[in-house]
């Protein structure tokens, strides 16, 4: 529901679960147009809040801590 908040080149942190006292720096690279997963009825507004499309970013990994696959939480500014 708040897809339309997101643009390219905004900023945003990261954190993961093995570092918790760490931040990572972020930055949209990538807004998908159509949606990664829709469930069968989008017509409430339930359904259309499952909807959910993909955001990629460019993180800040200067010493190499973030690995491919870590869950992640991000936090957009």
């Amino acid at each position: 529901d708040r897809y339309g908040e997101i643009s390219l080149g905004q900023k945003a942190t990261v954190t993961v679960d093995s570092f918790p006292d760490a931040t990572f720096n972020a930055e949209v690279i990538y807004i998908s147009d159509q949606a990664e997963f829709t469930p069968r009825n989008v017509q409430t507004v339930e359904g259309r809040s499952s909807t959910v499309f993909a955001i990629k970013l460019k993180v800040t990994n200067s010493e190499s801590k973030l690995k491919i696959g870590m869950p992640a939480d991000v936090v957009f500014k």
